[in-house]
């Protein structure tokens, strides 16, 4: 089950685009396939289409992390001319009268000009704090791109993680110990199961001898009596 839950939240955001891609691409029919191909037909060709394009460009991403700007521009480079040399060699087995370097450069031109848009999207409507991670931060370096951020809370469950960012949250496979160890300085663990970043609590409150954190998410965290000296010398209440 929380292998289940892992990959759903992880992969949620490229099945949704792909998604969204092929439904779109299919019904409207762009660069003559609505004219050529039946609405079956158009489903099967950008469905195949956007699914390779999204699993490149996660690669892409992946490449062209920590290698500065140059190396960023030739793995971008490097993933437009293979997605449109590949949408290229398909349209000319499917397409009688495609072919030709004029046809391969205004894919090309396409492909680029689509992929610099999605970039500038990205980079008006994403905090750059909220993507950009230092190399020095491990620990936010194992969550997905999509929800990498300041930290709210990390929950132990089983072997797995809940970690909850202001961008949403994940799980992933690694011991709480671990985790503490990486963000030493950045939080503090209020529970054997519970780790929290002090800026992320919003209110403390007392439920007969138990004292509670509600959280910015909203979640409500118990401090155990092993860790509430280290919370109240921390300031937590």
């Amino acid at each position: 089950m929380h292998f289940t839950l892992r990959e759903i939240m992880r992969f949620r955001a490229p099945v949704m685009i792909w998604f969204a891609v092929t439904a779109v691409a299919a019904v409207a029919g762009p660069f003559g396939t609505l004219e050529v191909m039946g609405a079956g037909a158009r489903t099967v060709y950008w469905g195949g289409f956007a699914a390779v394009s999204i699993g490149l460009n996660f690669g892409a991403i992946h490449l062209a992390r920590d290698r500065g700007l140059a190396g960023a521009l030739v793995v971008w480079a490097g993933f437009v001319l293979l997605v449109s040399g590949a949408v290229h060699l398909v349209n000319s087995v499917l397409f009688s009268g495609w072919g030709g370097v004029a046809d391969w450069a205004y894919l090309t031109g396409i492909v680029a000009l689509v992929t610099v848009a999605v970039h500038l999207v990205i980079w008006a409507v994403i905090p750059r704090a909220a993507v950009e991670v230092p190399k020095r931060d491990a620990f936010l370096r194992r969550l997905p791109i999509e929800v990498r951020a300041p930290l709210v809370r990390i929950e132990a469950q089983d072997h797995y993680l809940n970690v909850v960012t202001v961008r949403g949250k994940t799980m992933i496979l690694m011991r709480l110990g671990d985790a503490i160890a990486e963000l030493s300085g950045q939080g503090l663990q209020v529970h054997r199961s519970h780790w929290v970043a002090q800026q992320a609590i919003t209110q403390h409150r007392r439920e007969g001898a138990r004292d509670v954190l509600v959280m910015s998410d909203g979640a409500d965290v118990p401090v155990s009596r092993s860790f509430r000296s280290a919370a109240q010398e921390a300031g937590l209440f």
